[in-house]
């Protein structure tokens, strides 16, 4: 069996500060062992494998964004067009102009 790690020595090992190991932890991405007393305030420790199992999961091959483009919904070209705000007005103040 592998020793327990304390909060502070698993945030080193996942790089990230205590606070934010124990947000992952109450969302439920992050599994932890109660060593406290039943009833009372959890203690909480971590084995390396779950550690390790959570960085293995976490971990990502290529950048979502350009890894599959042939299944792209969406165009990579845009179809934006100039518009000329007042086009429109001048022609309405020119056709009244010459009805009068």
């Amino acid at each position: 069996m592998s020793s327990l790690l304390t909060p502070v020595q698993a945030a080193e090992l996942l790089a990230v500060t205590p606070k934010h190991l124990l947000e992952l932890t109450n969302e439920g991405a992050l599994r932890w062992v109660n060593i406290g007393l039943e009833g009372k305030r959890p203690i909480r420790r971590y084995k390396q494998e779950d550690l390790a199992e959570f960085i293995e999961k976490r971990s990502q091959k290529a950048c979502r964004y350009t890894e599959n483009t042939a299944n792209q919904n969406t165009p990579m070209t845009s179809s934006f067009a100039v518009v000329d705000f007042p086009a429109p007005r001048a022609r309405a103040t020119s056709a009244r102009q010459s009805a009068s």
